[in-house]
């Protein structure tokens, strides 16, 4: 069937290109555009939100009062993952790294910016990374 060696590096460089799904039909990986309007629409969000407001600015809403990083952090999740999501079609990577910036943000809010806490960080980040992987 194959008798040079281009033809079998063409055939295995699409099959990496191509998914099966549960029907066992064959269909290429395609791009969400889902994820790609959210991150258009939550980086202005987050924006504005740094933007116009100052850090010790609190809402409060009935008798609870809830400061301005309640609503940062979920914004840059939110963008994190969308835009890491549509780039690399992988939710398991867009959710790791974001979780992974929101994570080294607020050790760096509670003054934890030891070398050592980053490397911490990064390897349960990578070890969860790999765990991910092994059980594709």
């Amino acid at each position: 069937m194959f008798h040079r060696p281009e033809h079998m590096y063409r055939f295995a460089m699409q099959w990496r290109l191509l998914k099966i799904d549960n029907n066992s039909h064959l269909r290429k990986r395609e791009r969400s555009l889902k994820y790609l309007f959210l991150s258009i629409v939550s980086l202005p969000a987050l924006i504005a939100l740094i933007y116009f407001f100052p850090p010790t600015k609190y809402f409060s809403i009935l008798t609870f009062q809830f400061s301005i990083f309640n609503l940062f952090f979920p914004l840059l999740f939110i963008f994190i993952f969308s835009i890491t999501t549509y780039i690399l079609k992988s939710p398991n990577h867009g959710i790791l790294l974001g979780l992974f910036v929101i994570s080294l943000l607020s050790f760096r809010l509670n003054n934890l910016t030891h070398p050592f806490f980053f490397l911490l960080l990064a390897a349960l980040f990578l070890v969860l990374e790999l765990l991910f992987a092994y059980r594709k």
